[in-house]
């Protein structure tokens, strides 16, 4: 079992904001940890627009 809090990630490498601020990823858990899918808490910013392309990845 992986137990993780939001604090774990707030100022690592695991969360990653755009160069032009637009947006914040966070990600809670990564394929690199064997667990079948990957997590992240993306935030975009109101009154942006933003393009994203998930290639190989679903929302929800």
């Amino acid at each position: 079992m992986i137990v993780k809090s939001i604090k774990d990630i707030i100022g690592t490498p695991r969360e990653v904001i755009a160069k032009d601020g637009q947006w914040i990823s966070r990600r809670m858990l990564l394929k690199s940890e064997n667990m079948g899918f990957s997590f992240h808490e993306t935030i975009i910013k109101a009154g942006t627009k933003t393009h994203i392309h998930y290639q190989n990845h679903l929302e929800a």
